[in-house]
């Protein structure tokens, strides 16, 4: 493993700091969500400091901080006027050294209600209108990320403040990448790979799931990626699906590896779906993920501003159709965003179509784009899928490995 740990730092990172995106950046931010702010008469913003599902759910805090990773607990209240403050669980003298984001980061000791009305009453705001970022409406935690002891603390505590919800004001927000934002995504590309390349060397009968997610979990904070990190991977014969955990299984001659291998650099997640084989593939297998490139480069091609999820899904079906030869179908999720964490347009569920089929693309949108193959009589599915971004003219992959299933002799 000494060749994975003496690998080299990303350009982009700084010794002694942790991976962050510039000040430009950071007031461009600021700048559009107190836009946002006043849009909405909001006279301060809070972000909830919820770490769950692999730390995605503390995005809108880190977005507007850089404070995050390895499970930091982050309470962020923001208000139209004056200075940002950052609530840290604690040391909060080291976020301050470390990030240079703001200047007015504290201790909150997971008092999260009585560190904003801390902060409200400090700024003059206990009669504002308060939004809360994470009350309800994110794609993955439809019930919120905040607690209700924190939603009612700040109620009894300022009951002359009225409280509402702002989830959708930060994933408005968010849901843009700036051209710097594509770019750490491309670097979170770029350590996938890195993983996926350790995979291929290092997957052989006789090593477990545990050994192989070590190397790769290795090869991720070796090039300056970071934990908690999504990576969904399992081994087996006629394997059709991943898993959250890894195993003591061993592997074996035959298996499939079905994988969704993800990597954070500055919190930004891009994804990847690797499909690999040790030894000679099963036809059908091979011809599924065959056939899920092609649906992938027909609707890369079809992603311009203006075209609408709908139609991209019909590009999709069209392919499977006209190539399938009616043995296939199609499977949900086609794409989904990508970028600090539980981001939009998120079109996850059958139940979602209805909703997605009129929604435009936008310049700056970002997705994991991973066409599923369903066999319509047996049980076989398949896909492969990379990290995409919307241009002002259509899109492009941010990844730069050969999109193929990979076969391991």
């Amino acid at each position: 493993m000494s060749d994975i740990l003496s690998a080299p730092r990303s350009a982009a990172s700084r010794p002694g700091e942790v991976p962050r995106p510039s000040l430009a950046e950071r007031d461009r931010r600021h700048a559009l969500i107190r836009a946002g702010m006043a849009r909405d008469g909001l006279d301060l913003l809070v972000l909830s400091p919820n770490t769950a599902r692999w730390g995605q759910m503390m995005a809108d805090s880190r977005y507007v901080t850089a404070i995050g990773g390895f499970a930091t607990e982050v309470l962020t209240v923001v208000p139209l006027k004056g200075d940002i403050t950052a609530y840290v669980y604690n040391r909060a003298d080291w976020w301050k050294r470390e990030v240079d984001w703001i200047s007015d980061v504290r201790d909150g000791r997971n008092k999260w209600a009585e560190n904003v009305v801390e902060r409200a009453r400090e700024l003059g705001l206990d009669k504002g209108r308060i939004g809360i970022s994470g009350i309800s409406g994110l794609a993955r935690a439809p019930s919120g990320t905040v607690t209700f002891a924190t939603i009612t603390g700040i109620q009894e505590a300022l009951p002359q403040a009225e409280v509402v919800n702002a989830t959708a004001l930060m994933q408005d927000v968010r849901m843009l990448k700036s051209d710097e934002e594509i770019g750490l995504l491309e670097q979170s590309a770029a350590i996938v790979e890195k993983m996926i390349d350790v995979c291929v060397r290092t997957a052989k009968p006789g090593v477990s799931e545990k050994e192989l997610y070590a190397q790769m979990t290795a090869t991720l904070l070796a090039n300056d990626g970071e934990l908690p990190n999504f990576l969904l991977f399992a081994t087996g014969p006629g394997l059709r699906r991943s898993s959250f955990v890894p195993t003591n299984r061993i592997v074996e001659a035959g298996d499939r590896i079905i994988n969704e291998i993800e990597a954070k650099y500055a919190g930004y997640g891009a994804q990847a779906v690797a499909p690999m084989t040790l030894g000679r593939p099963d036809p059908l297998f091979a011809e599924m993920v065959g056939l899920s490139r092609l649906c992938f480069d027909a609707v890369l091609a079809a992603m311009k501003p203006g075209v609408t999820f709908g139609q991209l899904l019909k590009v999709y079906a069209d392919v499977v159709a006209k190539e399938g030869q009616g043995r296939f179908g199609t499977g949900i999720p086609l794409m989904h965003a990508r970028g600090l964490g539980d981001d939009g347009p998120a079109l996850l569920r059958k139940s979602d179509l209805e909703t997605f089929q009129s929604i435009p693309l936008q310049k700056g949108m970002t997705f994991i784009m991973k066409p599923r193959l369903v066999e319509i009589d047996g049980k076989e599915r398949a896909s492969l899928g990379d990290t995409v971004a919307v241009t002002a003219t259509g899109a492009k992959r941010l990844g730069k490995r050969p999109l193929e299933l990979i076969v391991i002799d």
